[in-house]
């Protein structure tokens, strides 16, 4: 097949994605690549489904620096050793893996009890790394990081009828959603320790009363106006802000030779530190701890607050974290 009838015939099954409708199942249960009612035929309406539930993410941490120090024999091992445990943890709490690349395992748990199964999984998972993977492999400086987020998850089949043993390789699940977004987020840093540069600026605050608002109510109220033209422009008072390398870039400016400028106040000085922000080894959104705590109100780990919320900056992800390195109590 010459090069231009393939490229002619993926641009048919690009168009035929984009015109063709697209359906959506609810469901409780984890869905998998033999699913039936999952399709990606061309020329017919394609069907997805609806799972609103936990996902986890679980990855091993420096596992780059690990390969450099190790032998293949011993990361083959250990990769080996990693995936078992996983799989088999995550069919204990009932969980489903849906993607393994790598180093890092994606699994999803079916609607009922997903906050109990989850993050009892991730304890489990913890409790392996800890006292069973690093305690075989000795040497090792074996860790992983765990992420766990709740919330509507849409299940595409993606891929290519083919027969014979390729016709596995050649079809895939594509999990689409913040969920699986923001657990995999939460996972990139878990159980690490990230040093960031921020900027320190002292500044003279902009003064309320100079600012005109558009509609002032306050008269209405018996009030004074919120607006004086006779007020100065900058407060006499300092505050200190800190911010991120993008937010000072994008908040100063130099107008005249020799003078900087600031957006939110008279800019007085700045200094250029950096910090270092350490998370547990288990990170969970606040819908996902909620969930397991209302479900859980008796168990130790919440009563004695295991789970704490974190100070975090990490990427895309807006709403409170809660954190913890929780394992099991065998004795």
């Amino acid at each position: 097949m010459a090069i231009k009838s393939i490229i002619e015939e993926i641009e048919t099954d690009v168009l035929d994605v984009v015109q063709t409708k697209f359906d959506y199942i609810t469901t409780n249960l984890v869905p998998n690549r033999s699913d039936g009612q999952l399709t990606f035929e061309r020329n017919v309406g394609k069907f997805g489904k609806t799972l609103k539930s936990c996902v986890l993410y679980v990855d091993i941490r420096n596992s780059v620096d690990l390969t450099h120090k190790h032998t293949t024999q011993t990361m083959g091992r250990l990769y080996t050793a990693f995936s078992k445990a996983i799989i088999k943890a995550a069919k204990y709490h009932s969980g489903h893996i849906r993607n393994i690349i790598g180093d890092r395992v994606m699994i999803v748990f079916p609607a009922k009890d997903c906050f109990t199964n989850s993050v009892d999984c991730a304890i489990t998972i913890n409790h392996l790394a800890l006292f069973v993977i690093k305690k075989i492999f000795k040497g090792v400086d074996f860790k992983c990081g765990i992420g766990i987020d709740y919330g509507e998850l849409k299940v595409i089949k993606v891929g290519v009828q083919r027969r014979g043993h390729e016709g596995t390789e050649n079809k895939s699940l594509v999990w689409v959603g913040y969920p699986a977004n923001i657990a995999s987020r939460l996972t990139d840093v878990a159980n690490k320790s990230i040093e960031k540069t921020y900027f320190e600026v002292i500044r003279n605050p902009i003064n309320p009363r100079a600012i005109r608002p558009f509609i002032d109510i306050m008269p209405l109220f018996g009030s004074r106006p919120s607006y004086d033209p006779q007020a100065p422009l900058y407060l006499s008072t300092k505050e200190t802000v800190e911010m991120t390398n993008e937010e000072f870039a994008n908040n100063i400016s130099s107008v005249q030779e020799g003078e900087l400028y600031m957006t939110g106040g008279r800019f007085i000085s700045f200094s250029k530190k950096t910090k270092t922000i350490s998370y547990p080894k288990i990170l969970m959104t606040e819908a996902v701890f909620r969930g397991f705590r209302n479900a859980n109100e008796n168990r130790k780990c919440i009563k004695q607050n295991y789970w704490t919320e974190q100070k975090h900056e990490i990427k895309n992800v807006t709403g409170k974290i809660f954190g913890g390195g929780v394992s099991w109590d065998l004795s």
